[in-house]
């Protein structure tokens, strides 16, 4: 993977070596900085270095026109929210620039180094060849498991070690971003409103993806209502985007409840993981779940099914930083790898 190398100009002390410490701490495997506070000797750098990406704050204005010109990805840090046009797909900017409110959380500011960067590599776009297709992995319970988040995140992060992945989560109120302590801005609903209305383009789609521990993620359905009103359209356009304009090789869908067209957006997916638990009660409950599956989809369809009685309950997870790590480390972790082992880790 390349390592991005930015430069954090910012005549600032306190912003300047509060962006390098948490690049230090938090970024270290993805990103070098090197920090500057007079323009000078920036502008001297300039000429002998080549940064993925710049972040021009205080100071540093008169440089903007300077970095742009050399091609060099450019954010420059306002003290004042941008102006926004309506259509924030094109954002009336240079091409190697973008203007951002400095007065938001490092993670933010790193995202947006983030899409700029991999916008002007060319990273998001492949080629697509004839046969090659997105892997869609579909994750629901019928008896409303409590540990089904948490398996499909474990689950994800596994996988990444082998694949790109996204993760979507398509439930109400999962409560995703707080669990995880996580940055987001846009989400599903914005994806969904632009491909209903033919305007998703890469740009707007990066700025909606966000990386957790080497899983990406789109921040989760903000309004229930916007949610419920997912279609099987909307679904086959999302799917259909990311086969042909990036380079993810699989998708984990979390399923909730009351999507309209929940069996036949299941029936897009490769394999399907449903979570169960052991007695009566529930197992009732699975058996209408796999008898509508086959009303509607046919008997053949079952055997692209996993069913997994989870032995474990969420009161133990711990809130805080690392509860990624804490659920990949315990003993649900565990299980979590052995329901996989042999499905995608064998050499093939």
């Amino acid at each position: 993977m390349h390592k991005l190398k930015i430069a954090i100009c910012d005549d600032c002390e306190d912003y300047r070596q509060r962006f390098v410490a948490y690049l230090v701490a938090h970024k270290a495997q993805d990103m070098e900085v090197e920090a500057f506070s007079v323009p000078e000797i920036f502008g001297e750098a300039l000429e002998h270095q080549k940064f993925d990406a710049v972040i021009l704050g205080r100071g540093f204005e008169e440089l903007v026109s300077v970095v742009s010109a050399r091609q060099q990805p450019c954010v420059w840090l306002k003290d004042t929210m941008p102006n926004l046009v309506a259509e924030e797909d094109c954002c009336n900017m240079e091409e190697w620039v973008s203007e951002i409110f400095r007065y938001q959380s490092v993670e933010k500011v790193l995202h947006e180094v983030q899409v700029l960067a991999g916008r002007n590599r060319g990273e998001t776009i492949k080629t697509v060849y004839p046969g090659t297709r997105l892997e869609v992995i579909g994750i629901c319970s019928p008896v409303r498991h409590e540990m089904q988040f948490p398996f499909s995140i474990v689950f994800s992060a596994e996988l990444a070690k082998r694949k790109k992945v996204l993760y979507v989560n398509l439930m109400e109120h999962s409560g995703f971003l707080e669990i995880f302590e996580l940055a987001g801005g846009f989400d599903m609903g914005d994806i969904v409103l632009r491909l209903r209305n033919h305007r998703l383009i890469s740009e707007s789609f990066l700025r909606s993806v966000y990386e957790m521990e080497g899983v990406f993620y789109i921040p989760p359905f903000s309004n229930p209502k916007d949610l419920h009103g997912l279609t099987l359209s909307d679904y086959l356009s999302f799917l259909e985007f990311l086969e042909e304009h990036t380079d993810f090789e699989a998708i984990v869908i979390d399923f909730g409840e009351g999507l309209m067209e929940f069996a036949e957006m299941l029936e897009r997916c490769t394999t399907i993981y449903s979570l169960i638990r052991s007695g009566y009660f529930y197992e009732c409950q699975t058996r209408c779940y796999i008898e509508y599956l086959k009303s509607v989809l046919g008997d053949e369809f079952t055997a692209r099914m996993r069913f997994k009685d989870v032995p474990f309950s969420a009161k133990h997870i711990r809130g805080g930083s690392g509860v990624l790590k804490q659920l990949l480390w315990s003993e649900f972790g565990d299980y979590v790898r052995s329901c996989l082992a042999g499905e995608f880790y064998a050499d093939k």
